[in-house]
């Protein structure tokens, strides 16, 4: 992440911070605030047939016509203005960052630019991944860039045709080279300060054109990133990593499925999670966070048609939390429904005849612990934002943020410090409307 500077000043949403924190650190099941960063799929529809995202997969099942076909999401679509305008109206005062992708290209919904204004103007941080392989007026390139966007990541796996439609499968490279610089020449024009960045995924097959990659970013004024990929086939692996051992290996990806066959949940794994894998992180990673999960409290993904997933690696349909409808089913209502209390409940270790019956993802979680604080590091600049807004206004509410932003934090201090000085004033402030 960057170090992009907290814009949020309202009290709310740094009261919703240090309520959410606690009702973590406590293992609550129902909480009275909301999460704080989310993610929005301005589009769960892409135009690439990626072969390692679950959409990419989607696609090419249905163009080979596969059967059966490998459908991860049944209804796929757009965000209508009406369904964001609900959730911002419901979430913006508590939010501080704003993801607009996750499992689609965000740019194919052409109110994209409207929705991040609106977020902007909410002194909300934004941020679009986006493949860029598609065709944009002058007029869409200009509004995307003088929307109040701040960082616009561009996914290019390579410099020529060649290596780049290996991974980018469907996707033009030329053409994504050419919006990378109507873009920032758009910025330089109007004068703003969207963040541009080439992000470049090394595989075999591209690796010797990192340098041509960096170069051209470096010609046109935008940022290159270099990062490394998980790997799913062998042969993709750098040169560098040939001999790196596998993340999971093919007897353990077996072990996964049988269990989560053994729970009910026969053929719930795609044909590449069900083999050996190659990460560039650690095995075992720890994490230097909470037992709990951050998307049961803190973060959270709602998908274009209004599903809720329970975090930003759960594709599938079947795992979705609820669906928001605007005017009628408000993220609260999901995010204090069945299925995120029994997955709060499976991390605490509590349990409930009255949900026995609920089955979810985050009971037999497999994802590595990172993920689930992955958006954590960016609580740095919440806390130094409190600093500037209470140090000397509220000092009890100071002294929560100083005690979350101890090394390691000071969990025990401050979930004392909330209940004896905050939570009796804070009790019902700012919390979430009745369900």
């Amino acid at each position: 992440m960057t170090d992009t500077a907290v814009r949020k000043t309202n009290r709310e949403a740094f009261v919703n911070f240090l309520k959410a924190k606690y009702a973590m650190y406590t293992g609550a099941v129902r909480v009275d605030s909301y999460p704080y960063y989310i993610s929005i799929d301005p589009s769960d529809i892409c135009q690439l047939k990626c072969p390692t995202c679950p959409t990419g997969i989607e696609n090419e099942s249905r163009r080979v016509r596969e059967n059966p076909l490998k459908v991860v999401r049944t209804d796929r679509s757009k965000m209508s203005p009406e369904l964001y305008d609900s959730l911002l109206d419901e979430m913006g005062p508590y939010l501080f960052l704003v993801n607009f992708y996750n499992y689609g290209e965000p740019l194919l919904n052409q109110h994209l630019a409207t929705f991040i204004r609106r977020a902007a103007d909410l002194d909300i941080e934004t941020v679009v991944h986006t493949n860029l392989s598609l065709k944009l007026s002058d007029e869409r390139v200009d509004a995307l860039m003088d929307c109040g966007l701040d960082r616009l990541t561009c996914s290019v796996d390579g410099f020529t045709q060649e290596a780049y439609e290996v991974h980018r499968v469907g996707g033009n490279v030329e053409l994504v080279k050419e919006n990378l610089s109507r873009m920032a020449k758009a910025r330089d024009r109007l004068g703003t300060a969207t963040e541009i960045t080439y992000k470049f995924l090394v595989f075999s097959h591209n690796e010797n054109e990192v340098g041509a990659a960096e170069e051209f970013s470096d010609s046109i004024g935008i940022k290159f990133e270099r990062n490394e990929a998980f790997v799913h086939e062998k042969s993709w692996l750098p040169s560098y990593r040939k001999d790196e051992e596998p993340q999971t290996s093919d007897e353990e990806a077996a072990k996964l499925a049988s269990e989560w066959e053994a729970a009910g949940r026969s053929g719930y794994f795609m044909d590449h999670e069900l083999a050996a894998s190659w990460s560039p992180l650690p095995k075992g990673i720890p994490s230097a966070y909470p037992g709990a999960c951050a998307w049961h409290y803190s973060y959270s993904v709602v998908t274009a048609g209004g599903p809720v997933s329970p975090c930003c690696a759960a594709a599938k349909e079947d795992d979705d939390f609820g669906t928001m409808r605007a005017g009628e089913v408000s993220f609260e209502n999901v995010w204090n429904g069945d299925r995120y209390v029994k997955s709060r409940m499976a991390f605490a270790g509590t349990e409930s005849e009255e949900l026995a019956h609920v089955d979810t993802i985050c009971m037999r979680c497999y994802y590595p612990k990172f993920v689930h604080h992955l958006y954590t590091p960016y609580d740095t600049r919440v806390l130094e934002q409190s600093k500037k807004l209470f140090a000397e206004s509220e000092p009890e509410l100071a002294r929560a943020f100083t005690l979350l932003g101890a090394d390691p934090v000071d969990v025990d201090g401050f979930v004392a410090h909330f209940e004896k000085e905050l939570r009796s004033s804070l009790s019902g402030a700012d919390r979430p409307p009745p369900g």
